[in-house]
């Protein structure tokens, strides 16, 4: 770490020298006459300083974002070589061992039986036959296999301790194990065992132990990140040296240093640009092949997806049991979705534009000083204080309400509720920027509308609020995309419960609260269960994509015709 803090100091030092050695060289060229020079004498400075250090930055950032991942590939590919032997032992003990190979053989033909069972449960939900005949004889399956499965990883392990006991307690003996156990981890503990030796390396957070190994393992990583550090730190250095003595030849009178740096900085521009644009598609791409994944695991049934009217994702707890064939028909949470977006926007769209217009072209100054702020107040209570009060007060009372005029089936977790609560959460994303469209008018159109005898109520209906409809179908838009992802307020007062229902009074869930629920927890990405979370963002991300394609008609089409 210090070397690469010497780096950085020392890289700010040079290319602070070299702007003062360009614009200097700049003055000298010109004889102290800076009319004479293509450029301003500040331009030759940053050409300069852009040449000694921007190179040498790229490098760093390079080494920072791919330094860690070759040290730890060099340093474990050491280890892995040291323990050859071990591992030549284990795998040569795997194959002798009758019982381990026996279990291998069970666990294939459980495999094959499961597979064969999986084929005919869905060509009887297919054909209408008994499907829960070949589930039930697949949740037995699995239970045998997962038993066959514990037996196996325990003679793996037994195994492995023999292996690794007989290997002497010296220094190369201990790194061989270390690398052993490296390479019998799976993924996930290998990067576990990774985090734990750099923490104790180089004190990057805890590690979750601190055993022999791990030491070994640690120790194996300093000399290599030293190196690379001291490297990457020389290298860098080495770059600005020579940028700002090949940069300092290139300064004359004539020079255009001005074109040069308005290059790069346009190039910097763009870069930042294609980052925003690459974000997105690295979103898309993301949402996309993990989407492609899950429908691949319930064997492309997209159309029982997007159609399908029964939603039971909870069973598909990981990839070797029954659950992978649960119900993942999103329509429920799709309708639930709708209502309670519908219910919130026809609370905030009508007192969200109405509070707008009043503020805007009504309110006195003194009555908008005070009003306005206290309507955007609602903007900053965060959304668990509105799930508190949906779920302690809104939602009791229309139960109570619902009972009172004789429906006795009413609860208190339901779409109303949620629908009410969350559509005063979002009026100010409605009233303000409605409000700044409004005032942003042009005052001559509403002279114009005085002039020909309109009043003031006319001119707001047929004037004001035409010319500023752009702006309110993109501030309406914004409420919609606001609803649409809430998750916390219907978590605490609709309920989980996936219901295809038009009745407001009964409880619903929403894609958002489905995904959360889905990605929390002790769950394995490699399940239908997780996956699904996934194309429920996809889904969204189409809904999003094409709301806004819908405004940015109508936003060109009322455009072309006040402007």
């Amino acid at each position: 770490m210090q070397s690469s803090l010497f780096a950085v100091l020392a890289l700010l030092v040079l290319t602070a020298v070299g702007f003062l050695v360009g614009r200097r060289r700049a003055v000298a060229a010109s004889n102290g006459r800076a009319s004479w020079l293509h450029s301003l004498p500040n331009y030759y400075g940053y050409y300069l300083a852009l040449w000694t250090g921007l190179p040498a930055f790229i490098l760093l950032a390079v080494y920072g974002l791919f330094g860690a991942s070759l040290v730890n590939t060099l340093a474990f590919g050491e280890l892995e070589r040291e323990a050859a032997p071990l591992i030549r032992e284990y795998e040569a003990q795997i194959a002798a061992d009758a019982d381990y190979q026996a279990l291998a053989q069970q666990t294939a033909r459980i495999e094959a039986e499961a597979q064969a069972a999986r084929d005919d449960m869905f060509r009887a939900e297919r054909e209408g036959g008994d499907a829960q005949r070949y589930l039930r004889l697949l949740g037995s399956l699995t239970a045998e296999r997962n038993e066959i499965a514990a037996e196996r990883e325990a003679s793996r392990a037994m195994i492995a301790a023999s292996v690794a006991a007989r290997a002497p307690h010296t220094v190369p003996g201990v790194r061989a194990r270390a690398g052993f156990e490296y390479w019998r981890a799976p993924h996930e503990r290998r990067e576990l065992f990774i985090a734990d030796a750099r923490a104790l390396a180089f004190n990057e957070g805890l590690a979750s132990r601190n055993t022999e190994d791990v030491r070994a393992a640690a120790l194996a990583l300093r000399p290599w990140e030293d190196l690379f550090r001291w490297s990457a730190a020389g290298v860098a250095l080495s770059l600005a040296l020579a940028g700002l003595a090949f940069a300092r030849t290139r300064i004359r009178a004539d020079f255009r240093a001005r074109d040069r740096v308005e290059g790069v900085v346009g190039l910097a521009l763009m870069l930042t640009s294609a980052i925003a644009i690459l974000t997105t598609l690295g979103i898309v791409f993301s949402l996309l092949f993990e989407s492609i994944r899950f429908f691949a695991s319930i064997d492309w049934r997209i159309h029982e997806f997007l159609f399908g009217l029964h939603w039971s994702p909870q069973i598909a707890i990981r990839a070797d049991q029954v659950g992978q064939s649960g119900a993942f028909g999103a329509v429920p949470l799709f309708a639930g979705t709708a209502l309670i977006t519908l219910i919130a926007m026809m609370v905030a769209a009508p007192i969200g534009l109405l509070s707008a217009i009043y503020l805007s072209e009504y309110a006195s100054p003194r009555m908008r000083a005070w009003a306005k702020p206290a309507l955007e107040i609602l903007a900053g209570v965060p959304t668990v204080v509105y799930g508190f009060f949906a779920l302690l007060t809104v939602g009791p009372f229309l139960r109570q309400f619902a009972m009172m005029l004789g429906y006795e089936d009413a609860v208190t977790q339901s779409a109303l509720s949620a629908g009410l609560v969350m559509g005063v959460m979002i009026i100010p994303f409605v009233s303000s920027l409605s409000d700044d469209v409004i005032n942003a008018v042009p005052q001559a159109l509403r002279d114009g509308s005085y002039a020909m005898g309109a009043t003031k109520s006319e001119t707001v209906r047929h004037v004001v609020f035409p010319a500023a409809l752009p702006g309110i179908v993109g501030a309406l838009l914004l409420a919609v995309s606001r609803a649409v992802g809430e998750t916390m307020i219907v978590v605490m007062a609709a309920g989980q419960g996936a219901n295809l229902t038009a009745n407001p009074l009964e409880s619903v869930t929403t894609i958002t609260v489905q995904i959360v629920m889905l990605l929390t927890g002790d769950q394995e990405f490699d399940s239908p269960k997780t996956l699904s979370a996934f194309a429920l963002g996809l889904v969204l991300f189409v809904m999003t994509l094409i709301l806004n394609i819908i405004a940015l008609r109508v936003v060109q089409r009322f455009r072309e015709r006040y402007e």
